[in-house]
């Protein structure tokens, strides 16, 4: 099986985006916890919340996972996304609202 195209602290910066402040306590200790151990910083997971990042690459991901549309995938492949990794942004952010609906 191929790893994921989208380091961990990106795809945690898409969580943090995608649940927000909206996400029981008991999510957002877990997430903190998990920012932490990946040397992220309050600042860091707190920017993510609100839709994006300190970094650009993981910023142009964020705002993929918040809205997958034409534009935004187009504006993140002329920063240099590939293909495939606009595509499994855009399968993490689905299966993050498909959990978020279903609890």
């Amino acid at each position: 099986m191929v790893g994921s195209l989208i380091d961990p602290r990106a795809r945690l910066s898409i969580e943090l985006a995608l649940s927000g402040t909206n996400a029981s306590k008991p999510l957002l200790a877990k997430q903190e916890e998990a920012g932490r151990a990946l040397g992220m910083t309050g600042a860091e997971m707190d920017v993510a919340r609100r839709g994006s990042s300190f970094d650009f690459n993981t910023s142009i991901a964020v705002s993929l996972a918040l809205n997958a549309c034409r534009e935004t995938r187009q504006r993140a492949i002329r920063a240099g996304v590939s293909e495939e990794t606009c595509e499994e942004i855009e399968r993490i952010a689905l299966s993050l609202r498909a959990l978020a609906a279903s609890t």
